[in-house]
């Protein structure tokens, strides 16, 4: 009897049980043992243990950062027919952003546009389209953001987060980038004059034109659902749509386009990898690609196939979302650990930029020792 340990951060097994079952039933001397850890730093202490698991499933990228931790899967990937062609390219492209294949992507989820489109009737405007500009993108909001007599806003024309990473799509779109393509440094990117626009137009959404609610400001709109008329919106939040059954009342459009011309989006993801310590390294390759390729495993799945046979491509919002994943780019967040860990510091900063007004640029700049 051969075993195979999986190791996953993950909270809900179902998935991987399910796929345990139906691979342990296609291969009766395999037993699949899963296991799991708390976070990253039991994962890796896991693989420097004398018993490292075969597979190690993360919902983050950290680990798959870490140098000779997994094996290419490149080569694996090659050998199936087809799978190559199949795959969707952009969280492909992602994942081998140093060139190996750590792992391949679970728990995939990029931002688009979700408008409200009772809120658009009300108003009297119509919906956004895919061709929308940053300037008709700020003139919507304004038009759809409702304030009473003391300034209080019952519907905000966009909803968004204060966070560095849920901004750098439209930094991308802008022609600017936080970082170089390798990683190594945040001089020269996030000190752009593309970067330094981009952010501008972030902070004066906030300061100048009040589309977006700012950090503690007091607010009668209620939860992003129910007041305010365009969100970013990740695949978690459109789930939640449809789970609940109000999907009905909102649409799905791209991102506004911008100065850059440039398509791009980040996107959020794990990945499941094979590690290095594996005795069994293949039959490990084989029950991934069964829990990843074969089965219907994760909410967006990576593969063109399995998005048809499930229907998402057919589906009046996740259709946009699955095409979305052609645009992705690795983020900063993957190119640099520095930069990752930094999250929390230069959100401050960003709050400060939004509610004291402090300069742009020159907070820009400062942040170019993060990485």
């Amino acid at each position: 009897m051969k075993e195979l340990r999986f190791m996953t951060e993950f909270q809900h097994l179902q998935r991987v049980v399910d796929a345990k079952e139906s691979f342990e039933r296609a291969n009766p001397g395999v037993r699949i043992i899963i296991e799991q850890s708390t976070d990253h730093f039991e994962s890796k202490n896991a693989y420097e243990s004398d018993e490292a698991p075969d597979i190690i499933e993360s919902g983050g990228w950290a680990l798959f950062n870490n140098k000779d931790m997994f094996v290419d899967l490149n080569p694996y990937v090659a050998e199936v027919d087809g799978l190559e062609e199949d795959l969707y390219q952009g969280p492909m492209r992602v994942a081998r952003h140093s060139g190996m294949l750590p792992g391949l992507p679970v728990d995939v989820s990029i931002p688009l546009i979700v408008y409200n489109k009772e809120m658009f009737d009300r108003a009297g405007l119509a919906y956004p389209t895919e061709d929308m500009t940053w300037d008709d993108f700020i003139e919507m909001g304004k038009k759809l953001t409702i304030r009473n007599e003391h300034g209080v806003a019952s519907q905000f024309g966009f909803g968004i987060g204060v966070d560095i990473e849920w901004y750098e799509p439209f930094v991308f779109r802008n022609g600017g980038s936080y970082l170089s393509p390798n990683g190594s440094t945040a001089r020269g990117f996030i000190d752009s004059p593309a970067t330094i626009e981009a952010f501008h137009k972030l902070i004066d959404a906030y300061r100048v034109h009040g589309i977006i609610r700012k950090p503690d400001e007091p607010s009668e709109a209620g939860q992003l659902h129910e007041g305010f008329a365009m969100i970013l919106g990740f695949m978690w939040f459109t789930g939640d749509l449809i789970y609940h059954q109000i999907d009905d009342k909102f649409g799905v459009v791209g991102l506004s386009n911008m100065q850059g011309n440039d398509p791009s989006n980040m996107i959020y993801m794990g990945a499941a990898g094979v590690t290095s310590k594996s005795k069994n390294s293949r039959l490990a390759w084989e029950f991934l690609h069964h829990y990843l390729i074969e089965r219907h495993s994760w909410p967006l799945p990576i593969t063109h196939s399995q998005a048809k046979d499930r229907g998402l491509t057919g589906h009046r919002l996740w259709s946009r979302y699955m095409e979305e994943l052609n645009h992705v780019r690795p983020s900063g967040y993957y190119l640099s650990e520095k930069w990752n860990s930094s999250r929390q510091l230069i959100n401050e900063d960003i709050h400060r930029m939004i509610l004291d007004g402090a300069n742009v640029p020159k907070t820009l700049r400062s942040w170019t020792r993060f990485a």
